[in-house]
């Protein structure tokens, strides 16, 4: 009768543990099921904050274009100005010395001709003068009137295109906020899924993804949400200077690392704010401007190390927390680093 007691107690037992066990199972795979729908719903957030980020990229280099040549309307108008002036004066001199001469030059002109052909070619002559000034006054009247009309129709589309930067603006700034809040509840998700796993294993480490290089060997520059397009060459301060690298959009705070290994020196300048030149070990220098802290300031890195994060130092606005990113080969003068870029991720 014992042993049979003892039997049903074994029993009960086991099958105490094996509702504990499966109460447990839920309990394990509710934060990994939270986490997958979190990170989906980032992967959404992600390519909504793409396509909102490179429409506004597009509007704002639209704009700083139109800016130029509005610049350039402008002073193509001024010069037509001096010119049509410049006709002007010179008809009215010749109209006013006939006026005060009485016509008497005019006519000594015609009548001083020794024959009656010599006369008429003097007069076809006057009044081919005459129909020149004309005809460049009007030239110049016309081109005055067609620079005009370009200029206020550049105007409206640098009205629509501000409006239209203002809202993508907007729209930008909100996905960023979303993000950050989604960033949050995965990171606090995924804090709870690694210390369960740590807890019924503690060999295992949390989950976490290396930088790792891309197609070319080199690690992409931003460990984070972005958006980056190619603007090589486009016009920045209204066409006072060119842009020589690519601006990588991302919230304020997000990661930025080595593309390559080797060494770096920060430096905080006016323009750059707080910038890093890596010098990789292949002789090619890395430009990471706008930080807004530094990781390392200077000494050896590896491929992947975080070293500073994204900002909006220097003439960056607040609003838009970007790295500016430039590649000189070989440390000699910059390239399009929008290629590159590419082959990284």
């Amino acid at each position: 009768m014992t042993g049979f007691r003892n039997y049903i107690r074994v029993l009960l037992a086991g099958a105490t543990a094996a509702i504990l066990l499966t109460l447990a199972i839920p309990a394990l795979a509710s934060p990994s099921s939270e986490a997958a729908a979190l990170e989906k719903q980032l992967d959404e957030i992600r390519a909504e904050f793409k396509s909102a980020g490179a429409a506004y990229d597009t509007a704002y280099w639209e704009l700083d274009e139109t800016e130029v040549r509005l610049s350039e309307i402008d002073g193509e108008i001024g010069q037509t100005e001096e010119e049509l002036t410049r006709a002007r004066s010179v008809l009215g001199a010749r109209l006013d010395r006939m006026y005060r001469s009485d016509s008497v030059d005019y006519l000594s002109v015609l009548f001083g001709a020794r024959s009656f052909q010599e006369m008429i070619t003097r007069l076809e002559f006057v009044q081919r003068i005459g129909a020149a000034d004309a005809d460049a006054i009007a030239t110049v009247e016309a081109l005055q009137g067609r620079l005009l009309d370009e200029a206020r129709s550049l105007e409206t589309a640098r009205e629509d295109q501000t409006a239209k930067t203002d809202s993508l603006k907007r729209e930008r700034d909100a996905l960023q906020s979303r993000m950050k809040d989604k960033q949050k509840e995965y990171d606090e998700a995924k804090a709870k899924l690694d210390s369960i796993r740590r807890a019924s294993s503690p060999a295992a480490s949390p989950s976490s993804v290396p930088s790792a290089p891309g197609a070319n060997g080199m690690v992409f520059p931003v460990q984070g949400t972005n958006y980056y397009s190619d603007t090589w060459g486009a016009s920045r301060s209204g066409g006072r200077r060119r842009h020589q690298g690519t601006d990588i959009m991302s919230p304020n705070g997000t990661p930025c690392v080595a593309t390559l290994s080797g060494t770096v020196r920060s430096k905080n300048s006016g323009l750059g704010g707080k910038t890093i030149w890596l010098t990789a070990d292949n002789g090619w220098q890395f430009y990471y401007a706008h930080l807004d802290s530094w990781a390392v300031t200077s000494g050896r890195v590896t491929a992947g190390q975080t070293i500073g994060y994204v900002g909006s130092t220097g003439n960056a606005s607040a609003s838009s927390p970007h790295l500016h990113f430039e590649i000189h080969p070989g440390g000699g003068g910059a390239v399009n680093p929008y290629p590159y870029l590419r082959q990284m991720q």
